[in-house]
């Protein structure tokens, strides 16, 4: 298989099993297409044996289990990351030299008005009332100057503070749904096992997203996830929903026993069902969309990670029929 062959094979894939290309992933996929036979590969392809697509929480599995590393570069940032990275690091600079000339405006400011006491004191001469004249007007200059400079400084400040929040808000932000992302999520849940706060935690994915993909093409998939998107966040209203990637979504319910969680739930997929999905180009239907779910309890006696066993509860979901919300036992 020639390079240029392979690299798009690699780009079918990714779009195929909506997976993100990140450099973990073509390690992945890559052993697929190159290395049938390895662990990795075989279990790739046992996963998706059944027509159904690979989801990113089984590709981040495979590779713990089977150990696949990633290529010595190192991931390559987007042209809008790049640029805005660019422009965060010209502002600092530019911030840097305005305080650096208000420092030094300052210094010689202090050089001055001491020399002129100086004068003062040595000699009487009533010829002295214009020099300090011309000082004191030498000093209201260039104190005016070093205000503006500092104010330029603080404005610089406050753009810099906006950009850098910019920059936290995107790398914790899913940038088709809006929806805070895996890396969000994993932080709250984290800082609520910390404050020992009692959660129950979802897993939501949407059924047979890949015949909706393959059927409509990758234009109405994003349209379904970003209106499956909004409505898990307005019936979880008050509780953390995040895209996991691909069509999988987490929510996040503090203070929250799983029974509640999946009536919540369960409201969220009938509104789901009864929503009428239609092509923008000619009004056809798309048929009913629907999602399964896992719901289970934040903390566990044996101390098996709560999204393991939401995974687990999910997939029995999906056996049993799908369009359902599998609870885990009190």
């Amino acid at each position: 298989m020639d390079s240029q062959a392979l690299y798009r094979d690699i780009g079918r894939f990714f779009a195929q099993h909506g997976l993100w290309p990140t450099p973990q992933n073509y390690a992945l996929v890559y052993q697929v297409l190159v290395d049938g036979q390895s662990p990795a590969a075989q279990a790739v392809k046992a996963a998706t044996s059944d027509g159904v697509r690979l989801t990113q929480r089984e590709a981040d599995q495979i590779m713990d289990t089977h150990g696949v590393a990633t290529a010595a570069a190192p991931p390559r940032q987007d042209a809008a990351s790049a640029a805005l990275i660019s422009a965060t690091r010209r502002q600092v600079e530019e911030f840097t030299a305005i305080v650096e000339a208000s420092q030094a405006q300052a210094k010689s400011y202090g050089e001055d008005l001491a020399a002129g006491a100086r004068q003062l004191e040595e000699s009487g001469d009533a010829d002295q009332v214009a020099t300090l004249i011309g000082i004191t007007r030498a000093m209201v200059e260039r104190t005016q100057q070093a205000e503006q400079q500092l104010d330029a400084a603080r404005s610089e400040a406050e753009n810099l503070r906006t950009r850098l929040a910019e920059v936290s808000e995107e790398a914790r932000s899913d940038p088709l749904t809006h929806l805070p992302n895996r890396r969000a999520f994993e932080e709250r849940y984290a800082l609520l096992q910390q404050e020992r706060i009692e959660v129950s935690l979802a897993i939501c994915d949407v059924d047979k997203f890949k015949r909706i993909n393959d059927t409509y093409g990758h234009g109405v998939g994003d349209r379904v996830l970003r209106s499956v998107a909004g409505l898990l966040r307005e019936c979880c209203d008050g509780h953390m929903v995040a895209r996991l990637g691909g069509e999988e979504f987490v929510v996040l319910f503090e203070r929250m026993e799983p029974g509640q969680a999946a009536a919540i739930l369960d409201e969220a997929r009938e509104t789901l069902a009864e929503k009428k999905f239609r092509l923008r180009e000619n009004d056809a239907p798309i048929g009913q969309v629907t999602f399964s779910a896992g719901v289970a309890r934040g903390s566990h006696p044996l101390g098996t990670p709560a999204l393991q066993r939401a995974d687990e509860l999910l997939y029995i979901a999906k056996n049993e029929g799908r369009n359902r919300v599998c609870v885990e036992p009190a």
